[in-house]
């Protein structure tokens, strides 16, 4: 009887996850949509930029750095980060992917 009752909770607290998409671990459950990638960042001035790609981090070039939300499309698990933005005073800015010899950074500039 308790194996059936074990069997019947993991079942039910399965598909709740599954409904309210805690299941997904991705960042971004949909990679066409803009989702919030600041953590993903280092400052291109911080001493951690030269150890970002090391880290799975990329370098942000803007005025206001990691102060304000960077938002991008993809999911960095299966896809990678596209088309990033930043939130500024005025609204958002598209941001400009460059590759360095240090690792991607992204720039406002």
């Amino acid at each position: 009887m308790s194996k059936k009752a074990l069997s019947l909770a993991t079942l039910v607290i399965g598909a709740t996850l599954s409904m309210t998409g805690l299941a997904n671990a991705a960042p971004n459950g949909d990679p066409a949509a803009y989702a919030d990638f600041t953590p993903s960042f280092v400052n291109f001035n911080d001493p951690a930029a030269v150890d970002a790609a090391k880290n799975g981090k990329f370098i942000i070039i803007s005025a206001t750095g990691t102060t304000t939300t960077i938002a991008c499309r993809g999911n960095a698990a299966d896809v990678p980060i596209y088309d990033c933005m930043q939130e500024d005073a005025f609204g958002w800015i598209p941001l400009k992917k460059i590759d360095t010899p240090i690792g991607v950074a992204w720039s406002a500039l």
